[in-house]
């Protein structure tokens, strides 16, 4: 059964891409995908509750990509597949309220919308890392679409930045595929840690992890490659927002977890510099996060801070090794929780949108102050992603912290920098309660200074209300009562994360516990009385972003390096290719032909002044060049080779 469930569950949402072809009833259209997306969800919730039955059944696809595909049920991947499913539930029933007022484009956002639907499902579903290579490349090219949607001058800006981290990181993936293969013989994601284990101090085996980490890096917005993150989120229409930064950031997560608990298991400096880019991740996301007087900006640096958290999770586990079950439960359980809030605060962020036209702070202020469940529901979200004792987010957090004191309990002595970790930990968690109590204090407490738009149906359809309210409860009950759920949905995972069960509960709501959620709400009411209230709020001017937007990795480092730098390098070493042919000749004449005259073409491969042009004919020096000459050769070569080509497969 499952050998045909898998596929059908992968291949049916990129099938699906096609329907708007047939249906061009776009409410109908709408509907159908709705049904789709709910029947995923109902089949992922089946396979995680079942799943413990059908480990070990792989799925096969041959036919497809050339060498096939494979599918498998592992814990973590399966209930990714169940996150993925309720926020493409939820973006698909939100869509239809926020395109209402603009259709256009909106056939095609739906077809690539159902196809990163099923590439996501794909790449959690995936038994080895060529399945996830595949998927992972589809579903970075039909999310592009969804990036660029508008097709104005901002979205273009940000898809091509998008597509551009998109293919870099796709490339690196493939070669350090390649490297991993022929070092290991196998792909198969759950047989890489034995296979991995003799070459643990080879340097390839490490060329090979890095590769791919970089690769699903960029993708997860981790620094200093998430420079795509907060341009793509304001970009692109917020449903899409929502899969963004809930899940398709999380299909780079999971790659890092492969990498770092799969490929390179058992090395402590690859997890130390796991844990030194996660804490610039979390702390720079954040601090740009309190800056930002963009909603949707503001909520993807905040995604950035975040998957911080999440990579520190997944460091601190590889650093613990047998030890690490308490900050494998806050990593995966973070991820989930991240899930779930983000798909509230961008669809919230999505109801702003569409009502006022607008996601500047100072132009959207006051628009829910007179809306009793938008302000009900996002501060239920704003809570959760706060850290406050009874929400969801304060679990996961909690075993987080708890990862890195354990680590310093476990070695008392020379681990001042993990001290340093746990209190950058605690900042960062203070600046995520301070820039979310901005946007509540903006949003719902303030006086509007503008005169927003008021629908003739209400600023928020029945069904929308209806998946914000659901996900808002289950926040809510996971955070009250996490050992019946949250312990439970950790467990599951445990075989991937290469972890133990926990052998005892934690006492989430012991003051030891609680000490550190308060010492960040602590800091996070400090940070925003003092900063955002005295140097980021001007009462002439408003909201203030005081950070020069110029002035970011990608302009400063990474456009430079691939439009000046490489292309310097490249042109300089095709110039001196060009010359040396002649160059070589020019000697030989000299030292053994001296009687024969020199053809003038050593001058060939640098700019002509005014007397190169007078002395001679360009288009005869150009044609007496050996470097020309070889040219000619290679392209008859390729003549050769098509008509070879032709010869044979008759094509």
């Amino acid at each position: 059964m499952i050998n045909f469930l898998l596929p059908i569950m992968v291949f049916v949402p990129i099938i699906f891409g096609f329907a708007p072809v047939f249906v061009k009833d776009l409410k109908k259209l709408n509907l159908a995908i709705v049904i789709m997306c709910a029947t995923e969800l109902v089949l992922c919730l089946w396979l995680f509750i079942n799943a413990h039955h059908y480990e070990g059944i792989v799925a096969s696809v041959n036919w497809f990509s050339g060498l096939g595909v494979k599918f498998e049920i592992n814990g973590l991947g399966v209930l990714q597949a169940v996150a993925t499913s309720v926020i493409w539930v939820g973006s698909s029933v939100f869509s239809e309220e926020y395109f209402d007022h603009d259709k256009t484009y909106l056939a095609r956002y739906y077809a690539f919308f159902c196809v990163t639907f099923g590439a996501t499902l794909g790449i959690f579903l995936a038994y080895d890392l060529f399945t996830v290579f595949v998927f992972f490349e589809t579903m970075s090219f039909a999310s592009y679409a969804l990036v660029a949607h508008n097709q104005d001058e901002d979205s273009i800006a940000a898809g091509n930045s998008y597509l551009t981290v998109a293919v870099l990181g796709g490339l690196m993936v493939l070669m350090g595929v390649f490297v991993l293969n022929s070092m290991t013989g196998t792909l198969v994601i759950h047989e890489l840690k034995d296979a991995c284990a003799p070459f643990i101090n080879a340097p390839m085996l490490y060329a090979a992890g890095f590769m791919i980490f970089f690769g699903f890096a960029a993708k997860a917005g981790m620094f200093p490659l998430h420079g795509w993150l907060p341009k793509a989120h304001p970009a692109a229409p917020a449903p899409a927002s929502a899969a963004l930064s809930g899940i398709l950031i999380k299909a780079g997560v999971y790659g890092v977890i492969v990498v770092t608990l799969k490929i390179l298991s058992g090395s402590f400096e690859w997890a130390c510099i796991m844990l030194a880019l996660g804490v610039l991740t979390m702390f720079v996301g954040a601090v740009f996060a309190l800056m930002s007087i963009n909603l949707k900006e503001t909520l993807a640096y905040s995604s950035m801070s975040q998957i911080g958290f999440i990579i520190i999770g997944v460091a601190m586990t590889g650093i613990l090794g047998d030890h690490g079950a308490i900050p494998a439960y806050g990593t995966v359980l973070h991820m989930i929780n991240h899930t779930l809030i983000k798909l509230v605060l961008f669809t919230s962020a999505g109801v702003v949108y569409a009502n006022t036209h607008s996601l500047n702070l100072n132009e959207i202020q006051g628009f829910g102050k007179d809306k009793p469940f938008l302000k009900t529901v996002f501060a239920v979200a704003a809570m959760g992603i706060m850290g406050i004792p009874g929400f969801n987010g304060y679990i996961s957090k909690t075993l987080l912290h708890e990862g890195i004191v354990e680590y310093i309990h476990m070695h008392p002595a020379g681990v001042e920098i993990f001290q340093m970790v746990e209190a950058i930990f605690l900042i960062s968690g203070g600046f995520t309660v301070a820039y979310m109590t901005k946007l509540f204090i903006c949003l719902f407490v303030k006086q509007p200074t503008h005169k927003h738009h008021k629908s003739s149906h209400g600023y928020i359809t029945k069904r929308t209300m209806a998946v914000l309210s659901v996900v808002a409860v289950i926040i809510s009950v996971f955070g009250l009562f996490p050992h019946a759920t949250m312990d439970k949905i950790a467990e599951s995972t445990a075989h991937f994360m290469g972890i133990h069960a926990l052998d005892h509960s934690v006492e989430y709501f012991a003051f030891v516990n609680l000490k550190g959620g308060l010492i960040s709400i602590t800091i996070g009411i400090l940070v925003y009385m003092i900063i955002v209230r005295g140097f980021l709020v001007r009462k002439d001017k408003g909201y203030i972003n005081p950070y020069n937007k110029s002035w970011t990795v990608e302009n400063k480092i990474f456009r430079p390096l691939l439009f000046t730098v490489l292309p310097f390098i490249g042109g300089f070493a095709s110039r001196v290719m060009d010359v040396l042919p002649d160059a070589v000749v020019f000697v030989i004449n000299r030292l053994f032909c001296k009687s024969v005259e020199v053809p003038d073409t050593f001058f060939y491969g640098k700019p002509e002044t005014e007397g190169d042009v007078m002395r001679k004919n360009s288009r005869v020096h150009i044609t007496r060049s050996l470097a020309y000459s070889l040219m000619l050769f290679g392209i008859g070569l390729v003549v050769t080779l098509i008509y070879l080509l032709v010869a044979e497969f008759r094509i």
